[in-house]
């Protein structure tokens, strides 16, 4: 089953996976390795706000902390998401980031 969460298409595993003790584990591991900051404007004064995004999702459940994630800020995140959502090629999906 898909749900709708601010116009993205996520399964309900997905969305369950993101509340579950096992990625909140990994989530905590990556940010421990970006200092608790953004990666890419270096935001830190709140750390709580920030999120950890996903490079790809092919190990989704068995992320490799070190290749399939990264710390940003709320900011940051929203540019990631509009730059992969920017005009591709005829045919082709936007994928995230290999």
């Amino acid at each position: 089953m898909k749900v709708g969460v601010k116009n993205i298409l996520i399964s309900k595993e997905y969305v369950e996976y993101m509340k579950s003790d096992e990625w909140q584990k990994i989530k905590h591991s990556r940010l421990e390795i970006d200092h608790y900051s953004c990666v890419m404007c270096g935001y830190s004064k709140k750390p709580e706000i920030l999120m950890v995004h996903h490079l790809n999702y092919k190990r989704l459940g068995h992320e490799d902390v070190w290749k399939d994630l990264v710390t940003l800020c709320p900011v940051c995140h929203r540019k990631v998401h509009k730059m992969l959502k920017r005009k591709q090629e005829p045919g082709t999906k936007y994928n995230a980031v290999v």
